[in-house]
């Protein structure tokens, strides 16, 4: 406040934050996971390929709990085809039942979900390996 000339003047100041809106794309699985039979003791893999930005984290979960890795289970994924892979080296009985993928990032997340069946033995296994994403990914 002050007073010049005679009249009577006052300043003020305000800061807003303004909140820029989330820049990025939620993710989407372009190839989703697929449900596969394998024998008892023999490896089964899991594939999907997904898009978004940023980079989507992967979580992976067999009958809704989180899966962690251990010398026989393996998750990994591949930033060139966007790939997310999870491997179950010897694949048994407590293996089976459904596996669900989820990618998350700041813009949202998606899920897709498959069951692993475990024959035994004499059944032929039908997962798999194939090229999911296209490399322009």
């Amino acid at each position: 406040r002050g007073r010049r000339g005679g009249s009577l003047w006052h300043v003020s100041t305000s800061l807003t934050s303004i909140k820029k809106p989330s820049i990025g794309q939620k993710p989407v699985f372009i190839h989703p996971i697929t449900s596969c039979m394998v024998p008892h003791g023999e490896v089964a893999r899991f594939h999907a390929c997904v898009s978004g930005m940023p980079k989507p984290e992967i979580s992976w979960f067999h009958n809704r709990q989180p899966v962690r890795p251990t010398k026989n289970v393996v998750f990994h994924f591949d930033e060139v085809t966007n790939t997310a892979t999870l491997i179950i080296v010897d694949a048994f009985s407590e293996h089976a039942g459904q596996y669900t993928c989820r990618a998350a990032n700041n813009a949202g997340e998606a899920t897709c979900s498959a069951t692993l069946t475990i024959t035994r033995g004499e059944e032929e296994g039908n997962c798999w390996i194939r090229r999911l994403c296209p490399d322009s990914l």
